[in-house]
């Protein structure tokens, strides 16, 4: 049998290199964790300068408005809520339709048939 401060020894040991590992891995995922960030505010600012163009303008388009919406969808008639959703509906294919046009063309895409309506 080995001595009791032979045993004390090994498991100071064992926690001490526990304890040094734990630190080192700390340590490093600490300075990767840094460089990370780091990173993240580069691309950061490389998008702040990229949105901040002078002289750019954007225009968005409005949405199509839907329908029911609100009390009226709630407390109307079914029959005509059925109908003005259904209007809304065909209304935002249409548009869809429209912005796929415009974007192949824009592209120089193939269109599709039946979005210019031959077929």
């Amino acid at each position: 049998m080995l001595p009791w401060w032979f045993w004390v020894l090994l498991w100071t040991v064992i926690v001490l290199a526990t304890v040094l590992a734990a630190v080192l891995a700390g340590f490093r995922l600490f300075k990767q964790g840094m460089a990370v960030v780091e990173d993240l505010g580069t691309a950061a600012d490389k998008v702040s300068s990229g949105l901040n163009q002078s002289g750019t303008i954007v225009e968005y388009t409005p949405n199509p408005r839907r329908y029911p919406h609100g009390t009226d969808a709630t407390h109307g008639d079914p029959e005509k809520i059925r109908k003005l959703r259904d209007k809304g509906k065909a209304e935002r294919i249409e548009a869809r339709r429209l912005r796929r046009v415009a974007r192949r063309a824009e592209r120089g895409q193939a269109q599709n048939m039946h979005d210019l309506r031959l077929f």
